[in-house]
C-alpha cells in the first residue's frame, strides 16, 4: 500500500494544477479517510463538522456550521467550499442543495479556501438526524447525537462551544412584562424556546425554523406570576439556559 504521503501528494496536485488527473489511493469509508496512514487516529490538519448547506456561491457551496467534531473550531460560523472539476482532486459540489446536512471533512488550503477532497470520503449525509453512508468498516447508519462515538474513527469528539460564543442573547434578565431573544446570526437556524418555573413545569414553549439577525422572539411574561423563570434556548443539540426574575408591577 502507498504510504500517507501519497495521499496528500495528489491533494496537492489538485490545488495547484487543474490540468493534472485526480489520482487517488482508495480508502473505502469516511473514518478510513480520516485515519488513513496514522495508526487510527485522525491526521493533524484534519476538520469534521456537522453542516447544513446555507447558500449556493458563484465558486461552489455557503456552509453553516452546527458542530466541531475535530479540527479548526468553527461552530456557528459560516464556511465557503470551492467547486471541483474532477480532475484536480477535489469534489463537484453540483449535488449539493440548500437545506442538505452533512457530515464532513474540508480541507483548509494556504490561500484560506476550503475544499473537499476526492480522494476518499470526505462527506457523508445527514438524514432524519441519522449519518448515512461508507462510515467505517462495518458501519452505515447512526444517529447523528452518537456520531463521535463511532467505533474504529479515531479521536472524535464533540467539542463544546464555549459559552460566550453562543449566537443568542436574552434581555432583560430582571423583567415585570417580558423578555427578547435576539441573535447576530446572518444565516437563517432553527431555534426552540422553552421557560420553565421555579418547580420545573413547563410553562411556555415556542419554535422558529427561520431565526436570524432580523429576527426577535419576543417572550410575553406579563400575565405570569412573579418569580424566577429559566429560559432555555435550543439548536442543533446545543443548549444555553438563562435564569429571568419576573417581578410585580
Amino acid at each position: 500500500m502507498k504510504k500517507a504521503t501519497t495521499l496528500l501528494f495528489f491533494a496537492l496536485i489538485g490545488m495547484l494544477g487543474k490540468s493534472h488527473a485526480c489520482s487517488c489511493v482508495y480508502i473505502p469509508t469516511f473514518c478510513e479517510t480520516l485515519t488513513f496512514g496514522n495508526d487510527g487516529q485522525i491526521r493533524e490538519g484534519q476538520n469534521v463538522y456537522l453542516a447544513t448547506v446555507s447558500g449556493i456561491t458563484a465558486t461552489g457551496i455557503e456552509l453553516f456550521i452546527e458542530k466541531t467534531y475535530f479540527g479548526e473550531v468553527k461552530t456557528w460560523q459560516n464556511l465557503n467550499i470551492e467547486n471541483g472539476n474532477g480532475a484536480n482532486c477535489l469534489v463537484m459540489l453540483n449535488n449539493f442543495h440548500v437545506g442538505d446536512r452533512y457530515i464532513l471533512s474540508p480541507h483548509k488550503s494556504g490561500d484560506n479556501t476550503w475544499w473537499l477532497s476526492e480522494c476518499g470520503i470526505s462527506y457523508l449525509r445527514v438524514q432524519n438526524d441519522k449519518v448515512v453512508g461508507p462510515i467505517a468498516p462495518g458501519v452505515s447508519e447512526v444517529p447523528v447525537a452518537a456520531f463521535a462515538s463511532t467505533p474504529n474513527c479515531g479521536n472524535l469528539k464533540d467539542i463544546d462551544v464555549p459559552e460566550p460564543g453562543f449566537p443568542f442573547k436574552i434581555n432583560p434578565t430582571l423583567t415585570s412584562d417580558q423578555v427578547v431573544v435576539s441573535t447576530d446570526l446572518e444565516t437563517p437556524v432553527s431555534l426552540e424556546v422553552m421557560v420553565f418555573d421555579a418547580t420545573g413545569r413547563l410553562v411556555h414553549r415556542a419554535k422558529n425554523g427561520a431565526f436570524d439577525q432580523n429576527a426577535t422572539l419576543v417572550i410575553d411574561m406579563l400575565p405570569w406570576s412573579a418569580g424566577v423563570y429559566f429560559v432555555r434556548l435550543s439548536l442543533y443539540g446545543q443548549r444555553k439556559t438563562v435564569k429571568v426574575v419576573k417581578v410585580g408591577l
